[in-house]
């Protein structure tokens, strides 16, 4: 990728929206609305890409999107956002949930950023850090910092003992130093993904791109990002170890679909 000296200024292009909706989520509709809002008032050309979950049992109703892809959640979602970057006509790329866990307007500030790098990362701020938490960070910091000269950074959130240790994984077997690897709400340049094709069908998609963007030598930047739990917690068809493995044996950088098509002008949504 290139210094950031050498960035093309992005900050004000077009912008393709992609958004993960679970099938039995209903607050899918108002998400689609309030994502609408904003970005009709950014006055600039978008779109808006749905990948959504479906099941027999769930009826599916019509939807507010520039185009939908849909997927099978026991297959996962790999393919379908593969294709929806893949089709996406802007040369910026958002990505969020589509539900009310985080609010379309903590896109402000990443767009301030944007033109220094090839991604901006979001992370959950917040959470009160347990006690036995603070009191293992206090032992472990001398030992870190004194003898193995890696000083530790001020936790800036904390997201339970199940998230903690999903984020040691993304930083001591992948490589990768963000505060939130897990959080899906980030702002791209679409051509970061030239190189990156997903091989991931379900949660640990997050992280795969995080290691495959530091391989490619990406620029990453950090931004906090306001963030409330889901209403409907949902357990994934796809387990994240699994995905892991296949991403730390086989991890594919291989010509994606993306290197395939030019830029192409966009629709406003």
């Amino acid at each position: 990728m290139s210094e950031p000296s050498e960035q093309p200024a992005i900050a004000e292009s077009p912008i393709s929206v992609i958004l993960l909706a679970q099938a039995l989520s209903t607050e899918t509709a108002d998400a689609l609305q309030a994502w609408r809002h904003f970005l009709d008032a950014l006055r600039r050309p978008y779109e808006i890409l749905l990948i959504q979950e479906i099941r027999p049992e769930v009826e599916r109703n019509a939807l507010e999107a520039d185009r939908i892809f849909p997927y099978e959640r026991a297959l996962g979602f790999r393919d379908a956002l593969n294709e929806a970057i893949r089709s996406a006509q802007h040369p910026l790329l958002a990505f969020s949930t589509c539900d009310k866990q985080y609010q379309p307007s903590d896109l402000e500030p990443m767009f301030k950023v944007i033109d220094k790098v090839d991604m901006v990362v979001g992370y959950r701020a917040g959470g009160a850090v347990p006690f036995w938490r603070v009191l293992l960070d206090t032992i472990v910091w001398p030992f870190s910092t004194i003898v193995l000269g890696i000083p530790l950074e001020p936790r800036k959130s904390w997201l339970g003992r199940g998230g903690c240790g999903r984020r040691w994984i993304a930083r001591w077997i992948f490589g990768i130093r963000v505060t939130d690897p897990e959080c899906p709400f980030r702002l791209a340049r679409r051509a970061m993904f030239a190189r990156l094709p997903i091989q991931s069908s379900g949660p640990f998609v997050q992280i795969e791109v995080l290691a495959k963007a530091n391989h490619l030598t990406c620029l990453l930047a950090e931004e906090p990002v306001t963030w409330l739990p889901p209403s409907q917690p949902l357990s994934d068809a796809i387990p994240f170890g699994a995905d892991a493995r296949l991403v730390f044996r086989a991890p594919d950088f291989g010509i994606s679909p993306l290197s395939l098509v030019g830029e192409g002008p966009g629709v406003r949504g």
